[in-house]
Parts: structure tokens; sequence; C-alpha cells
């Protein structure tokens, strides 16, 4: 497999977005030695995503990089994913959302990284907010709507987020000629599930594999006046809670958990209760009581409470399930040198 970049875009009804995104791809300074492309992937769209990608690529003549729209009609970023999992051409994935703008030697040093270490699975960069402007929301809420900056929690939690991330093809297809399914799916239209990078992250850990994140790698993450408002917020707050919860079973084998996944469920749910138990009795009691008005920080914790609670309460055995997945498949996968070490 070429040791090279391929670009993959995914797209649902990017027409308004994808200008800006193919712009700054086109104006990547890649040394002639670095083979690259770029794959966008239509993902079920109705907006004439396909045509805006392949007409605004061919304003900047770039007859020597390789570029195709390819279609997935099966909705959700995972399927999105593994359509350009199948059609890449090299060997290092750049996961550039349709709202990211890679600054122009992303590419270059996304490839050096990766080719100077085997043992590295996922590579992160370092997102920016760039919001469209007037902003409808301060920059300390508008950190809610996206992720953004450097991802210091790497070391120690082992994954980064999916902007702008890259992965290694042939681990991918490791896992995926092994029956390894997702317990994330990715967003599906309107329902903004999430976790799918997260999870890949930890599967490739959990096989010894380097997850990493470079601040050198930088990008612009757009936040359209659409996603600026609190009721945007507070549905990211739910379902970025709710998602996260499906991957206990992952959590659970990192971290060593010398207790049952059964215990860990039971101890999630009683812990999440409570704690969401407690914040309702405060909100009561500050706002008819006190007289005082519920301030947005306090909506957004309510909302990622009830996230949590609610995934587990309908999640139990997909949990289950999945964390006793994961331990069969770790019988059969390749994994790297470092996985003795876990």
């Amino acid at each position: 497999m070429s040791p090279g970049v391929s670009v993959i875009v995914c797209c649902y009804n990017s027409s308004e977005r994808l200008p800006e995104t193919i712009k700054h791809l086109a104006l990547q300074q890649v040394p002639a030695a670095v083979n690259w492309e770029v794959i966008v992937v239509d993902n079920a769209s109705t907006d004439g995503t396909a045509a805006t990608a392949t007409a605004e690529w061919e304003k900047y003549n770039l007859t020597n990089i390789l570029f195709s729209v390819v279609d997935q009609p099966i909705a959700g970023l995972s399927h999105a994913r593994d359509m350009g999992l199948t059609k890449a051409r090299h060997e290092y994935l750049l996961f550039c959302d349709d709202d990211n703008w890679l600054c122009n030697d992303y590419i270059e040093r996304s490839f050096n990284i990766m080719n100077d270490d085997s043992r590295i699975a996922v590579l992160g960069g370092c997102g920016l907010i760039e919001a469209e402007q007037p902003a409808a929301l301060s920059e300390e809420l508008l950190k809610f709507t996206t992720v953004w900056g450097p991802q210091t929690w790497v070391a120690d939690s082992h994954w980064v987020y999916g902007a702008g991330s890259v992965y290694r093809k042939s681990i991918l297809l490791e896992l995926k000629n092994a029956n390894w399914h997702q317990v994330t799916t990715g967003r599906i239209g309107k329902k903004l599930l999430s976790g799918e990078d997260v999870e890949i992250c930890l599967m490739n850990y959990l096989m010894g594999y380097k997850i990493i994140a470079d601040d050198n790698l930088k990008f612009k993450h757009f936040v359209p006046l659409k996603r600026q408002n609190i009721n945007y917020i507070l549905k990211v707050a739910f379902w970025l809670n709710y998602s996260s919860t499906l991957l206990n079973g992952y959590f659970a084998l990192v971290n060593n958990n010398k207790e049952s996944i059964e215990q860990v469920i039971n101890h999630d749910l009683l812990s999440a209760a409570k704690s969401l138990a407690k914040l309702m009795i405060k909100l009561l009691y500050q706002k008819a009581v006190k007289f005082q008005a519920i301030s947005i920080e306090q909506k957004i914790s309510y909302y990622q409470k009830c996230g949590q609670l609610k995934s587990l309460l309908t999640n139990r055995q997909l949990i289950k399930d999945q964390h006793q997945h994961i331990k069969q498949l770790l019988k059969v996968v390749k994994t790297a040198p470092a996985f003795t070490s876990h």
C-alpha cells in the first residue's frame, strides 16, 4: 500500500460549506515526493453536494492531484468513512470534515509524523474555532458547539477527536476483515450520535498502537450561524454524553477495570442517577425558592447528565455485548508489540 495521504471528506448536504474546505485543500503545500489524493464521499445528500465539490476543485486546475467524488447512499458518518476507506489508495487516511480548513502544511506534516513511527495508529490535530460572523454566541459558549484546541488528554485517555485526524488504512482493514463492528454510528442526518472516532482510537490502543496529537497540525473549525444557538448546544451536550456512555466497555478494558462489566454499568447507573437527582433538586430550589434564573452552563450540565443516564438505561445490553465482542476480537487481530505492556 502506498505510503501517501488519502484525504477523505465525508459530506451530508455540504454545498454551502465545501467551497472553503476545498480551497484549503487545493492550497496545500505538499512536496512532489509525497503522494496524496482527495476523496469526497457524498453521503445521501440532496443539495447538489457532488456537483459543488467537482466544480470547486476544477477551479484550481490541479491535474496532478487525484480528486474523486464517490456516492454512499446509506446515511451515517460511519458508512461514509467506510466508503472512503474502501476507495483510498494510500496508507494514511486524513479525515477532513466538511467544515475543516486545513493549514497549508497539514498534509505534509501528517505524512512525516505517520511515516516516521509505524507504531502511531491515530494522529490528531489542533482545531481553532472560526465562527461565522457576526457571532451569535460568546467564545466560551462557541466551544460547546465543536471540537477545538490542543488535545492535552490524549496521553492518559488515548483518543483524539475525529476532525482532522489521521489513521492507518492497514489497521482499519485488519479490523474490518476481522468483522469488528462499532457500537457508535456517527451522525445520521439530524441525529447527533457521535463517538465513532473515539471508538476507533480505543480499539487501536487496545491493539497496542500509539494514539497521539500534534499541536502544529492546525486547522480552523468553521461554526455556521445556524449552530450558534443554545438549542443546538443543549442537543450536542445530550448526544455527546449519550454516545460516550456507549463506549464504557472499551473504557473498562483500557483502564484494566477489575470489576465485571455488569458491575461497572450498575455503578455508573447509580452514580448518574444520583448526580442528576442532586442537580434537579438544586435547580428547583434555585428557581422556586431563591427566584434565581438557571444559567446556560447549568442547563448544559443538566442535558449532559440526562444523556448519560438515558444511554445507560437504554443500552445496557448493547454495552455488555460490545465489551465481549472486543475481548474476542483482541484474540484474533494482529497487534503491535506494545500490546504486551497494557
